[in-house]
Order: structure tokens, then C-alpha cells, then sequence
């Protein structure tokens, strides 16, 4: 067949059916969008990226529609010439049309700072769109000089535990629902939202993705679009959930310090939870659901919810690991102004840190023990990573890591802010990674071949904090032996030394297929 296979297409009908069929093709491939796995390769759902490896097979489809048109060009230029101008002109109107879209998306974005109207909640939808590109809410630190990134995510990360958790549980009296103890962060729409969605007890909140969508900010005040990923437990199901929140602030209004950001009390007086009913703080006798004091939740989305946990026995491909760097171009110039500010910093007194922390996240996270760990991690990282411990211990399984070796650290982006220097590097890495039950039977990966992958790492420091990164087991504060409870807190200086405030701890983790800078 390779030397007679074309000979049925050399008639008039054949050609016809073959342009027909090359136009049909053309409009399909240039009409197609790929789309990108929810949350990367390594997604802390599971299941989304495990499955998607066997799509590499549908690359051939653009390079035998080319050849089949070139083929028509030499046989039958009358009709392949035509046909191949036609294309190009399709082409380059999609390619005009996606610039204007484009364009039109961006420009809508900016155009207001309006939330959309409360829409219904949605759930059991069947599979979640290509997450966005995040944005760094600049915008924000030009209206509030105490703004500070990190502690905003920090404060989206617990709001949004807390509340999933408090749903799901029975009002304490003399509360009337069960979200009153966190009403100064809910406007009434949002809180009936959540609650008409309640199925029952709901616990285990992790949040395994946080991206800013939108971030406006003027003298009207602020608006910020945020979508988290999380797996949570309700009425005993494990949920799969991707969700969109809405918060506003008004005008003027400053972000408070790190010690009561963490803090979910009253945001007027600093009164704990149980003073906040309705929206109003019975110690202060203040309205402060408003935005007149913090961030305040005006909207809800469920974007997907689908029935389903992390999945721990699935081998996923590694993905990203030769993708070039994304280095900020200001990397120089920051690290530049940070040795100004702090003469004792060094990248290589920092790598040294970023092995140790790499090194005891190991052998703890083998060990399904995370003691050695909790010195190093932010209270965020640390909770994640406590998730998935109790889910392999659950399930009975281990998840080893060994022989990992770190091959090469590259720096990619310093920020800072009011309180923070946060530096960001690519690790490369290898070593052996597979999934085995107590038995020692193996479910996933390999025991004798090493995985080679890369991950972006974020480690922060208080910006007033000098000296060279420490790279031994001992307290950043006192200097004592490293003994840290899992609240973060020294057992010696009794100081909490997992916020940064005294050297660097690991942050975030993400993977470098999604990484965007």
C-alpha cells in the first residue's frame, strides 16, 4: 500500500473529497485551543493530572494535514495552491481574533471595581476549566503602604478554613448561625451562599492552590478576585472543590499588622470570635462587615465540586522539569538592594539553608512524622503537608522518598514588602520516589529507577531581620537545640519561629509546569 495508497484520490471525485476533507481539517486544527491540567502534573487533587499523560498522541494531526496539502500543491497545484492561500487567511483572522479577545479580556478587567452579582451555588460539575494566570496584586501596595502579599495570602488561607469548617458545625449560643463568629469577613449574601451549600460536618480544609485573578484598588476602594483549590471532608465525603471568592474593602482602609492579621477576631477592636454577631461586635458596638475596617467576602463561586480525595497510588509523569527558568528580569537589581540592607546575606549561606530545609523535608515526609519538619515551614506549608501525612497514614500507605540529592539551585524572583523579603528558587533534584503499603508492596513509582524533577520554592524572612541563613538544627531565636512544637513555638525561648521573623522558612512549593513568576 505505501507505493499504490493515493491512487484512488487521482480522479476529479477524489480531489474534490480530498479538498473538502483538508478544508474541514483546517478549520478544526486552527479552530482548536489546547488546554492546560487544573493545577499542574503534581496537583495536590490528584487525579486530574494523572490521567492526562495519554494525550501526547494527538501532536500528529497538524503534520499530516501539512503534508497532505503540500502533496495536493505538487499533484494538483490548480487546487492545492487555492486551498493552501485559504488556510492562511483563516489563520491569520483567528490569530487577529484572539489579539482582540484578548485585549477586550484585559480591558475588562481594569474597566471596573465591581463585584459580579451573587450567583446560584453550583456543584458536581463534571471537571474544572484551565485555571487563569494569576496577577500580583501590585495595585494594592500603591493605596496601602502596609501591604504585604504574604500576609494576605495567609489571611485568605485561614478565612478560608475557618469558614468551610464553621458551615458545617452548629451555632454556639447565643449565636443564631454558625458563620456569626466570623460575620465581620461575610456580608450577609455570602454567608446564606454558603450555608444553602452545607451537607453536613465539614473538616479537613486544605487549600492546595490560591491564585489572585484580579486585583483593583482606588479611592472607591479595593476589590480583589481570588480562586482556591482544596480538598475537604463533609458529612464524611472527601470533596475535590474549586472556588472563587469576591473581597472588598473601602476606601482608606489599611492593612492591619502581622500579629492581628492572623488573628480572625473583630477587626475594629481586636475582640476574639465570640464577641461577633450578625456582622457587629457586641464589645465595640461597631458594624464591621462593611469594609470599613478589613477584607470582607461579597461573593461566592463554586467553579467545580466533584466527590473525590487526593489520590496517593496513581504515577504520574513528571512534567515541566525542561521548560527554561522564569527569572524575574529585576532578580539582580533586588538582590543587589537586599546585600545593601543587609551586607551578612548570601546566596550561598542561603542554598546552604534551602539543602538542610530540602533534607529534613525528606526523611520527615518518609517517616510520616513531620517533627523535623515544622522548624522550617510557615503555619500554611506545614498544614498541607500535615494533610497529606494523615491521608497516607489513613490509607495505609508510605510515600518514600530516598537517595534525593539536590543537583542545582537557580534564584528566580526576590520580592519585598512592609514585613517581608520573600526569594524564590528553582531546585533540580533527583532520587527514587514511589508509594508502598506497610507491607512493603509497591503501588506506585519504582524502587531501583530516580525520578528527576524541579519545583519553584519560596522562602521568606521579617525584612528586618540581618545576618547570614543558618544552616544547622538549632533555634533561628535563642540558639537552643531545635525542639518546635507543631505550633510553630520554641520549647526553650517559647518564641515562634515559624513566621519568619527570625530566618528563613519555606513558604510555598509549586510545580514548575504552572509556575508563572
Amino acid at each position: 500500500m505505501r507505493g499504490g495508497g493515493r491512487r484512488w484520490l487521482q480522479g476529479a471525485p477524489g480531489r474534490s473529497l480530498l479538498a473538502a476533507a483538508l478544508l474541514l481539517t483546517a478549520v478544526a486544527l486552527l479552530s482548536a485551543s489546547a488546554g492546560a491540567r487544573p493545577g499542574g502534573g503534581e496537583s495536590f487533587s490528584g487525579g486530574s493530572g494523572s490521567g492526562s499523560s495519554g494525550g501526547g498522541g494527538g501532536g500528529g494531526g497538524d503534520a499530516g494535514f501539512v503534508f497532505e496539502l503540500l502533496w495536493l500543491c505538487i499533484e494538483e497545484p490548480a487546487l492545492g495552491i487555492p486551498l493552501t492561500l485559504l488556510v492562511i487567511v483563516i489563520g491569520i483572522g483567528k490569530w487577529v481574533w484572539e489579539a482582540r479577545q484578548e485585549e477586550w479580556s484585559t480591558a475588562a478587567k481594569a474597566a471596573r471595581l465591581v463585584a459580579p452579582a451573587p450567583p446560584a451555588w453550583t456543584a458536581n460539575v463534571a471537571s474544572p476549566p484551565t485555571p487563569p494566570r494569576p496577577v500580583t496584586p501590585s495595585a494594592l501596595a500603591t493605596v496601602d503602604p502596609h501591604f504585604s502579599q504574604i500576609l494576605f495570602e495567609d489571611f485568605l488561607y485561614s478565612l478560608y478554613a475557618e469558614v468551610h469548617v464553621a458551615r458545617g458545625a452548629a451555632p454556639v449560643p447565643p449565636a443564631t448561625s454558625p458563620l456569626d463568629r466570623l460575620s465581620a469577613y461575610l456580608t450577609p449574601a455570602a454567608a446564606t451562599t454558603l450555608l444553602q451549600a452545607t451537607r453536613g460536618h465539614v473538616q479537613s480544609v486544605i487549600v492546595g492552590a490560591l491564585r489572585v485573578l484580579r486585583a483593583n484598588a482606588g479611592p472607591e476602594g479595593a476589590l480583589v478576585e481570588v480562586e482556591f483549590e482544596s480538598n475537604l471532608t463533609e458529612a464524611g465525603q472527601a470533596y475535590y472543590v474549586v472556588e472563587r471568592w469576591w473581597l472588598t474593602r473601602g476606601p482608606g482602609v489599611t492593612s492591619r499588622p502581622p500579629e492581628r492579621v492572623r488573628l480572625l477576631g473583630c477587626p475594629s477592636c481586636g475582640a476574639p470570635q465570640d464577641h461577633l454577631f450578625g456582622g457587629a461586635c457586641r464589645h465595640c458596638g461597631r458594624v464591621v462587615n462593611d469594609g470599613t475596617f478589613d477584607w470582607v467576602v461579597s461573593d461566592v463561586r463554586v467553579i467545580s465540586r466533584s466527590a473525590r480525595g487526593p489520590l496517593l497510588t496513581s504515577t504520574t509523569v513528571e512534567r515541566g522539569t525542561d521548560l527554561p527558568t522564569r527569572q524575574d528580569p529585576r532578580l539582580s537589581a533586588e538582590l543587589q538592594r537586599l546585600t545593601i540592607k543587609d551586607p551578612a546575606f548570601s546566596l550561598e549561606s542561603f542554598f546552604q539553608r534551602v539543602k538542610l530545609i530540602a533534607q529534613q523535608f525528606q526523611s520527615a515526609w518518609t517517616a510520616r512524622d513531620l517533627a523535623a519538619m515544622r522548624p522550617f515551614l510557615s503555619d500554611t506549608l506545614y498544614t498541607t503537608q500535615q494533610y497529606y501525612v494523615a491521608a497516607y497514614l489513613a490509607q495505609g500507605l508510605r510515600n518514600v522518598t530516598a537517595n534525593t540529592r539536590i543537583l542545582r539551585l537557580e534564584p528566580v524572583k526576590l520580592t519585598s514588602d512592609a514585613f517581608y523579603d520573600a526569594l524564590t528558587v528553582r531546585l533540580y533534584a533527583t532520587g527514587l520516589d514511589y508509594t508502598e503499603r506497610e507491607d512493603g508492596q509497591l503501588v506506585a513509582g519504582s524502587k531501583s529507577q530516580e525520578r528527576p524533577y524541579s519545583e519553584y520554592w519560596t522562602l521568606i524572612r521579617g525584612t528586618q531581620r540581618r545576618g547570614p541563613a543558618r544552616a544547622e538544627l538549632s533555634c533561628a531565636n535563642c540558639g537552643g537545640p531545635l525542639r518546635v512544637n507543631m505550633a510553630g513555638v520554641c520549647e526553650y525561648c517559647h518564641v515562634k519561629v515559624t513566621t519568619g521573623g527570625f530566618d528563613w522558612v519555606l513558604s510555598r512549593i509549586e510545580q514548575d509546569e504552572v509556575y508563572t513568576g
